[in-house]
């Protein structure tokens, strides 16, 4: 199901990130050789519809993610969802001092396109 556009009203209250864990994050080439980035993620609240998701990004403007053996993979803490420009945007280690997109957000997807699986 495309939700680019609606993403940001899906994931709010009982179906927030927030606490959730992120179980595997891959990254393929799609069929005209594009890469895409899914996400899993588990964990949800008692409360939320959801148990597991998998997010597909599609058409990939730009991506950043950073990992250390010191820090515990992945427990999102606190993310940043926003549609803007027919694009849908994620970050799962924002700067909170900004609700856009910064340059000191980080583990962020900036695509066209969001499938939920």
């Amino acid at each position: 199901m495309d939700i680019t556009s609606t993403a940001t009203e899906i994931f709010i209250n009982d179906e927030s990130l927030i606490s959730t864990s992120i179980e595997e994050i891959k990254f393929n080439k799609d069929e005209f050789g594009e890469v895409q980035i899914q996400i899993t993620i588990s964990n949800f609240s008692k409360k939320s519809k959801f148990s597991k998701i998998n997010l597909l990004f599609n058409n990939i403007v730009e991506f950043n993610f950073y990992y250390n053996s010191d820090y515990i993979f992945y427990n999102i803490e606190a993310y940043k969802l926003l549609y803007f420009d027919d694009q849908i945007y994620l970050s799962l280690d924002p700067d909170d001092s900004i609700d856009d997109k910064s340059e000191d957000d980080s583990d962020f997807i900036l695509a066209k396109n969001l499938k939920l699986l």
